[in-house]
């Protein structure tokens, strides 16, 4: 079975070849302010994923049309106006790559590609039937995973650490955690989920949140933390030393991302299927292509993987002092 985070699985598959002289596929996305610095969606993952598309398209015949939706931030309109370049231009397809907008306005871009005779295709967590063709990774997926692993090591009370503000992907990624625990029968603590939403800084919400938690009374005071990004995670790690917390002793942290960072701290987190998202749009864009117009929509998804690091013990069932008694199901008790 493919892994899905390995970026090769698809290159060895033929892309479908455009025809005609000039394929001109439109690429719009948030490409330098995506959002907060460390909120897990940054610059350079998206010109990774970029990178993977043109591995596959440019040598099918596709010419890149790059438009990049960051200045217009401001304006809920901006990915309309983006749409309606792509398709003055005479790109043949049009990606929106997690475009920013309400939900709204973004059928309304794919809608008005449609009618230009643009194929669109959406990449982002967000369900858009019938307007377009979807590629994305399940985020939702992976904050199960995370918090599945942690049930699976014996801990029961688990918190979730989100970034500031209500983003889309962390909205997916507090799912995927309600419904690990749901699954496991344990009702969630408000508690565990501590709000801020008077900065962006990682490390001061990080701090904070820890804090929060630490002052729990012990029968309601989680003893692991899934965190929505690696950012936060390292952050966690980086506060819980400076308030004597023990990780993974004491406390297990699981981030999302997988990062360069996350590597060098021994960060159990989640890796996101980057490149092989990238060639995924490109083999669902070409095909949408050489299909025309009248074919149905499709969707591909793909899912995230676990990396196991070191930051993640044995639940404690039973403590007193530094006698305690710990319960984990077997290693082997993967997903099947």
């Amino acid at each position: 079975e493919r892994r899905p985070q390995s970026g090769t699985f698809l290159l060895a598959l033929p892309a479908a070849p455009v025809r005609g002289d000039d394929c001109g596929i439109a690429l719009i996305a948030p490409f330098q302010a995506t959002s907060e610095p460390g909120s897990g969606e940054d610059a350079e993952w998206l010109y990774r994923v970029v990178s993977a598309f043109e591995r596959v398209a440019v040598p099918a015949g596709a010419r890149l049309l790059l438009k990049d939706q960051s200045p217009f931030l401001h304006d809920p309109c901006s990915i309309k106006d983006l749409a309606r370049e792509a398709a003055a231009q005479g790109a043949r397809a049009a990606i929106l790559l997690h475009p920013a907008g309400p939900w709204e306005k973004i059928t309304c871009a794919l809608a008005l590609l449609h009618d230009a005779g643009v194929h669109p295709v959406i990449v982002s967590g967000r369900d858009y039937p019938g307007l377009a063709s979807r590629v994305y990774f399940d985020s939702g997926w992976g904050a199960y995973l995370a918090t599945r692993h942690l049930l699976q090591q014996g801990h029961q009370r688990i918190a979730f650490l989100g970034v500031w503000g209500e983003q889309e992907w962390v909205t997916e990624r507090l799912r995927g955690y309600r419904d690990a625990l749901e699954a496991a029968e344990i009702e969630p603590d408000d508690a565990w989920v501590p709000h801020s939403e008077t900065t962006r800084d990682p490390e001061v919400r990080a701090h904070a949140a820890l804090e929060r938690l630490l002052e729990l009374p012990k029968a309601r005071r989680p003893t692991a933390i899934v965190a929505s990004n690696d950012a936060l995670a390292l952050a966690l790690l980086r506060s819980a030393a400076l308030l004597g917390v023990a990780v993974p002793a004491a406390l297990s942290l699981v981030g999302f991302d997988n990062s360069p960072a996350a590597l060098l701290a021994g960060l159990t987190t989640i890796e996101r299927p980057t490149e092989a998202l990238g060639e995924a749009i490109a083999h669902t864009t070409l095909a949408r292509i050489a299909a025309g117009m009248e074919a149905g929509t499709v969707t591909q998804r793909l899912r995230p993987v676990l990396i196991e690091r070191t930051t993640v013990a044995c639940g404690s069932t039973i403590a007193h002092g530094a006698n305690r008694e710990l319960v984990c199901l077997s290693p082997n008790a993967k997903e099947q």
